[in-house]
């Protein structure tokens, strides 16, 4: 599958992907992983999420 963790406007997305949630705790973590990023999408070095979580429905 597929995620996206943005930190701006994804307009391009729209009418595309569900797409919600909220950073809790760790901001520090996605501000380092986005400096990683790159115009063209592909990080620049690679990025491993090693533990995530799914809500309860």
């Amino acid at each position: 599958s597929q995620f996206f963790i943005t930190t701006v406007a994804t307009p391009w997305l729209d009418s595309k992907h569900v797409v919600f949630g909220e950073v809790m705790d760790g901001m520090d973590i996605v501000r380092k992983i986005e400096a990683l990023g790159s115009q063209s999408g592909k990080p620049q070095k690679r990025i491993t999420i090693a533990s995530c979580g799914e809500l309860d429905r």
